[in-house]
């Protein structure tokens, strides 16, 4: 029995996927845990996975809303991607920079949608955040922003110094060199 391949990005589920998608980055900037959790598949077999947090089930989901702190929520999403198969699953990716506590975050979601008797639901999702860069940590400990516009010179810079610091770094020390004292002036 030949199987028909599944008919892929149908403009029409894209749109209404897209404006499922952007209905429920709406409710999460404002913290609506009634339609967040309205979002989701009410099952147990539902899972988020979050930065710090492994939930199964629609009841963890909802006890995670419940108690999530409602601060620095805002964030500035993009490299969204939504890929759609037939008209009844969609996998949803974006990335987004959000502040936290003054510290800039650089985070990953993800979203399996299926159409299920209720309507569209969130069955899994995924949400990380890139490691930190060295030049995020070095600037937040120094009291520096870095703004967007001189973000890509101080990555060359720091690049640059790295290439020059290699052979110094590179030297084997054998066990027998003592290290220096304290220099005092």
């Amino acid at each position: 029995m030949a199987s028909s391949a599944p008919l892929i990005n149908d403009p029409v589920v894209v749109a209404e996927v897209t404006a499922l998608h952007e209905a429920y980055e709406a409710a999460l900037l404002n913290n609506d845990v009634e339609k967040l959790t309205d979002f989701f598949w009410d099952s147990p077999l539902s899972l988020r996975f979050g930065v710090a947090e492994s939930l199964y089930g629609a009841d963890e989901i909802l006890a995670f809303r419940k108690t999530r702190p409602a601060v620095d929520l805002a964030r500035k999403v993009f490299n969204t991607r939504i890929v759609t198969f037939d008209d009844d699953c969609a996998v949803v990716t974006m990335e987004f920079i959000r502040d936290v506590a003054g510290i800039r975050r650089h985070g990953r979601q993800s979203q399996v949608w299926r159409k299920l008797p209720q309507g569209w639901k969130v069955v899994s999702a995924h949400v990380s955040l890139v490691p930190e860069f060295y030049m995020e940590h070095a600037a937040q400990q120094a009291g520096l922003p870095i703004p967007d516009s001189l973000r890509e010179g101080v990555r060359q810079n720091l690049e640059r110094a790295k290439f020059i610091a290699k052979p110094l770094l590179d030297i084997a020390l054998g066990t027998e060199i003592e290290a220096a004292p304290i220099f005092e002036p």
